[in-house]
């Protein structure tokens, strides 16, 4: 009888156990797809605002879910060539904005974003797969806005801004 006793208290436990494992990764999911996430940016494209040897961001969801993002903001977003893959780029126009940009060939193109998109760009134009690559992204498409750099810890802190701002508000 005592083995019975035994048996069901290691029971009990093990179940008590798979509960907590269950409640922390249910946590994990939430806090994941509705508060924020630490993303590692990689590439290039960001220079000089994330390192190209990959720079550890904080990004918060709400800015996302409740359509706060704005011109300026530094996303990450599921790539638009391949959604297995994130970019983490800059939002150069919201939707029924114009956007001015450069061709690879140099020139000027003006773009109007449509509704439920964003335009998005690198902040180092010369090495960017961006918006002027594969058009306007979904706004769906978003993951995240970057608030802090958290590594390398010489340079955490708040992303510096975009000097310019190179958009045209629609006429009302």
């Amino acid at each position: 009888m005592a083995w019975r006793r035994a048996a069901g208290a290691a029971a009990q436990e093990a179940w008590e156990t798979a509960r907590q494992a269950a409640v922390f990764v249910s946590g994990v999911v939430l806090f994941h797809h509705h508060v924020g996430q630490v993303t590692l940016c990689v590439g290039p494209s960001m220079l000089p605002t994330l390192n190209p040897s990959g720079d550890v961001v904080l990004t918060e969801v709400p800015s996302i879910t409740f359509g706060r993002v704005r011109p300026g903001d530094v996303v990450v977003a599921a790539s638009p060539t391949n959604p297995r893959h994130t970019v983490c780029k800059r939002v150069l126009g919201l939707e029924g904005e114009t956007v001015h940009w450069r061709s690879p060939l140099g020139r000027p193109v003006e773009t109007l974003v449509p509704e439920g998109h964003v335009w998005l760009q690198g902040d180092n134009e010369s090495n960017s797969t961006d918006s002027r690559h594969y058009g306007p992204v979904p706004y769906a498409m978003l993951k995240g806005r970057v608030f802090c750099k958290v590594w390398p810890p010489s340079d955490a802190g708040a992303l510096p801004g975009r000097p310019g701002d190179r958009r045209k508000r629609p006429e009302s």
